[in-house]
């Protein structure tokens, strides 16, 4: 595993994301509480931007179908058979790293 920057922490708002590319992949990353989660930004039913989604209580709705997930383990509150990867992130001050193969 690659740990890569990917932000700062103070870019991201409280209760809010971001959108990173890495290694061609878009992931969405989420601020909660001051703690920082990855998921892949493309939802799992069809590839909405959910970094774009609504996002209440650490569940992001996808903008296109309102489907649910779990930024924090990536899975689906709609499909419970369906989920999102999730990336470890750490921070070193203000600089966020994010695990990716």
């Amino acid at each position: 595993m690659e740990r890569l920057k990917v932000s700062q922490a103070s870019a991201i708002p409280e209760g809010g994301s971001a959108i990173v590319a890495v290694k061609g992949k878009e992931i969405a990353i989420f601020k909660i509480d001051g703690k920082i989660y990855a998921i892949d930004n493309l939802c799992s039913h069809r590839g909405g931007p959910l970094n774009e989604g609504y996002l209440e209580g650490g569940v992001v709705t996808c903008p296109w179908h309102a489907w649910q997930f779990d930024v924090t383990s990536g899975e689906c509150k709609t499909v419970p058979v369906s989920r999102q990867a999730c990336y470890r992130v750490t921070q070193q001050g203000d600089d966020v790293l994010i695990e990716v193969d």
